[in-house]
């Protein structure tokens, strides 16, 4: 009966994709959908029996579909939580590629380099979806100027040159936390100023099974320079997180240090008030803050769409609330960037107009213009000539 079930949702999710509406290919995320069906094809057809979990992720994936059908627009641009929406689809739809493709490996063991490759491909895409790092091109970022400037004085000020102190950048998704970190963390003034600088993507990492807490303190210790084996070894000989906690803070002890947590989620009070010291009451693997030395004017972001897990761990008084972006043309070169100036597209002469509909239907959010512009990319045929919103 189980079989059954997969093999009924399985038909229903290739019926939506190869059915006779031709409007189906206009959906979001639809190639995306079609290499998905592909490897369940092949699942189906060369195993009698098929792994539980894809009962879930047909479930999912028929739902999901329905879901970008009813956000599929024949004019004008989706709504910023559409756009947003839709992002977390792709992000869901890699992460359920990378694992179908596990599946068939695992069932199929001796099918070739070229599935084993495929295989690395998809899980450093989902890596990618996920995971951020401090690079970035500025070249291609647009409005944060002011931002830039508030955030270094902030980190800069001689007042508190010798003082720990942290800051958390809060705001909804896509409105730039990261990419602002990004541009902070590669100023010349802000290198000149802090040895060492790491960048903590706070986020679970794909291929990590442990305890937030482990993983991200051992994290910490490979971005200073300590080799995974050490880690292992302090780990294991040197009473776990306890040990952990006090091997970084020698790493960082008399040193200022610019450390940036990014993407904070886990609401647990252990990550809570950074600026604690370690007290005679306390023991090192009692909170996250001890890690954290404060006598050499150490820095710590932290970004987060929680602003009360932010408050937690930096104050109220340390909170830097980050706004959509208001100047149309900002909005509009991330559209045209995204665009990647397509030879087929031609704009209005009302150009100033169409800014302010992008600045407006993109709700100010950079990953929102970003993605309208992808979009358009996409949709425009070759044949096109004039812009129809």
């Amino acid at each position: 009966m189980a079989q059954e079930i997969e093999h009924y949702l399985m038909e229903q999710f290739k019926k939506v994709l190869d059915g006779k509406d031709k409007s189906i290919s206009k959906i979001p995320r639809y190639n995306q959908f079609q290499e998905i069906k592909s490897l369940l094809v092949d699942i189906f057809s060369s195993f009698s029996l098929v792994d539980s979990s894809i009962r879930d992720k047909l479930y999912y994936l028929n739902n999901v579909v329905t879901e970008c059908q009813m956000l599929t627009r024949k004019h004008g641009f989706n709504s910023p939580e559409e756009l947003l929406t839709i992002n977390r689809i792709r992000r869901e739809l890699n992460k359920i590629k990378r694992e179908l493709k596990a599946t068939k490996d695992k069932l199929q063991p001796n099918n070739g380099v070229s599935s084993s490759q495929d295989t690395e491909t998809s899980s450093r895409d989902t890596e990618i979806s996920r995971w951020t790092t401090h690079v970035v091109d500025d070249s291609k970022v647009y409005g944060f100027d002011d931002n830039v400037v508030s955030m270094e004085k902030l980190l800069l000020e001689k007042e508190s040159h010798d003082r720990f102190k942290a800051v958390g950048i809060v705001g909804r998704e896509g409105i730039g936390k990261t990419t602002l970190c990004q541009l902070i963390f590669n100023k010349p003034e802000v290198k000149n100023n802090f040895l060492p600088r790491i960048w903590v993507c706070m986020a679970r990492h794909p291929d990590d099974n442990e305890d937030p807490k482990l993983a991200i303190v051992k994290r910490m210790l490979v971005q200073l320079g300590v080799e995974k084996k050490m880690v292992s070894f302090i780990f294991n000989e040197k009473r776990g997180l306890e040990g952990l906690l006090c091997a970084l803070h020698l790493q960082l002890v008399g040193k200022r240090y610019l450390i940036v947590l990014d993407d904070a989620r886990e609401t647990d009070t252990w990550y809570g008030k950074l600026d604690s010291c370690l007290t005679s009451d306390k023991k090192w693997d009692d909170g996250f803050a001890f890690g954290l030395p404060k006598g050499n004017g150490g820095r710590v972001i932290v970004t987060s769409r929680n602003e009360e897990l932010a408050k937690m761990m930096v104050g109220e008084e340390n909170i830097h609330r980050l706004l959509p972006l208001s100047d149309p043309e900002s909005c509009w070169k991330i559209f045209e960037d995204a665009v990647e100036d397509d030879p087929n597209l031609s704009y209005p002469s009302d150009l100033e107009d169409l800014k302010l509909e992008i600045n407006q239907k993109c709700g100010g959010l950079p990953l929102a213009a970003k993605m309208m512009g992808q979009a358009m990319h996409e949709q425009v045929p070759k044949y096109s000539t004039q812009w129809n919103p």
